[in-house]
């Protein structure tokens, strides 16, 4: 057990050496990648959730699904990305020990909300395609986001068990964040916030697609009158709006997974052999890929919904970006 210990501290100072003895092309580049990510986070989500509350159009049931992420990538990269960008420039943690808890308890809260939220969302596209009818009793405006106010209060209440019983976050020199230590992901009660944040919310959500995949498959193999008469079938039909929603929910939830599980690998390999064993790049990569994440929702949202990109090009109109296209400026 101690030259398990010893092992790992030598892995930790490794990489702290690493971390603060980087050159300094490397320190400008990996700073202004997450500077970029921070602000770009910050401020498409912000917009999100600015174009789904004046447009009365993206003020859709399902939408608030899509307005709950985007308040979740909005407060990652109000509350974790500062402290990781100000680690990438100092190449060492610069605040408190508090700071440091608080950006782990952050950390975990947020993805445990994004985790729990992608199978609600699944269970919303799989009761309107395969029960239409139940859907448009069980789905309305109050039971979604009583549905939301509960997964968010299970994710702020995760970590209390972990603090209340005198456990702390460490900081990471790979990642560059505070996170759980080894010690403290290999405990029995870490093997329960897997099951039940991680792998039970993945399952869930793969079934659920599995089943949609097949209806909308035959749908779409329909001939091209169906597809048209669609947009005209009662409410309690399919529609092509509602495909294009399954199929915009689903592309969202496949890149949050896609981004967050080099993270995923990186820390069962580090548990299973009780040290850090990887490269400081590797620990950089999946780090800044989770960061990445919290830019993918609107930018997909952005390219699969109409509507969004409507009140984009108002934006730019407004804000005087696409003014080449005016017919004046052309003439002139």
């Amino acid at each position: 057990m101690s030259s398990n210990v010893s092992e790992n501290d030598f892995a930790i100072y490794n990489l702290t050496i690493q971390l603060f003895t980087r050159k300094k092309s490397t320190v400008a580049v990996e700073t202004t990648v997450c500077v970029v990510l921070n602000i770009a986070a910050l401020f498409l989500n912000a917009f999100l959730c600015w174009a789904v509350y004046s447009n009365h159009r993206l003020r859709r049931v399902t939408n608030i699904y899509v307005l709950a992420l985007a308040v979740t990538d909005l407060l990652i990269a109000s509350l974790v990305m500062p402290f990781l960008c100000g680690v990438s420039s100092h190449g060492r943690w610069i605040s408190s020990w508090f700071a440091c808890q608080f950006q782990g308890y952050w950390c975990v809260v947020l993805a445990y909300t994004a985790q729990l939220m992608f199978p609600l969302t699944a269970v919303n596209r799989f009761v309107r395609v395969l029960y239409p009818r139940i859907y448009m009793k069980l789905f309305v405006k109050k039971y979604i986001l009583l549905s939301i106010g509960i997964v968010s209060t299970l994710a702020l209440c995760a970590p209390l068990p972990f603090l209340l019983r005198g456990y702390e976050f460490g900081f990471h020199p790979g990642m560059m964040i505070c996170f759980y230590t080894i010690e403290n992901a290999r405990e029995k009660q870490a093997i329960y916030r897997i099951v039940f944040f991680t792998i039970l919310p993945m399952l869930i959500v793969t079934y659920c697609y599995l089943r949609i995949y097949r209806v909308v498959k035959r749908h779409a193999t329909k001939r091209l009158q169906s597809v048209e008469e669609a947009a005209t079938v009662p409410s309690n039909k399919l529609s092509v709006e509602d495909i294009v929603m399954t199929k915009t929910l689903f592309v969202i939830i496949f890149a949050f997974f896609v981004c967050w599980t080099p993270l995923y690998i990186v820390t069962a390999i580090d548990t299973a052999h009780k040290e850090f064993r990887l490269p400081r790049q590797a620990y950089f990569f999946a780090t800044y890929l989770v960061g990445l994440s919290s830019i993918a929702n609107p930018l997909i949202f952005g390219y699969m919904n109409a509507t969004f990109r409507e009140e984009c090009k108002k934006f730019m109109n407004a804000i005087g970006i696409k003014r080449f296209s005016d017919g004046t400026y052309i003439d002139n």
